[in-house]
């Protein structure tokens, strides 16, 4: 690296490797989803249609702008801590690949960021409440803090419904 006139690393970015993510909360985690995969973040919702003999961790449906999405609470899907709706609490709406809108409730969403994805590391070197089939993997932030990347295809995927 090359130091300038303030004795300051000059830090290059390839932008080729790098793209946007949203980051939340669940439990004590930071947790990713590719920004291009959210349609929209929403405050929980106060009329949800519960559906009967579904799984705990689905919600049930709301209407957003005409079309009935399936509202599902991964904080309870995945353990990761009494599930708290507060004034935090929010729905990120996500598209799939095959079209399909869904939402997940996080305990928070915090904000965009610019990752490295070529620093990707492999999800069995680390520890996390969520079963590795639905993370990436993870990167470390500046402050050492660990931020996990999120499959949310793997997460919202058919399969995973079916039974629910």
């Amino acid at each position: 690296m090359e130091k300038n006139l303030n004795n300051e690393e000059q830090d290059v970015i390839d932008y080729a490797n790098t793209s946007e993510y949203m980051t939340f909360e669940l439990g004590a985690m930071k947790y990713a989803i590719e920004l291009p995969k959210i349609r929209e973040i929403l405050t929980y919702p106060d009329i949800i249609t519960h559906l009967p003999n579904t799984e705990d961790w689905v919600k049930g449906l709301i209407n957003l702008r005409g079309e009935v999405v399936p509202i599902l609470d991964i904080r309870i899907k995945f353990n990761t801590g009494e599930p708290i709706y507060d004034s935090n609490t929010a729905v990120i709406a996500v598209i799939t690949e095959d079209k399909r809108m869904i939402g997940i409730i996080v305990d928070k969403v915090d904000d965009v960021q610019r990752l490295d994805t070529s620093a990707l590391a492999p999800v069995s070197d680390m520890g996390s409440a969520i079963p590795s089939k639905y993370l990436k993997g993870f990167v470390r932030l500046e402050n050492n803090q660990m931020l996990v990347i999120m499959d949310i295809e793997a997460v919202v995927h058919k399969d995973e419904l079916k039974d629910a």
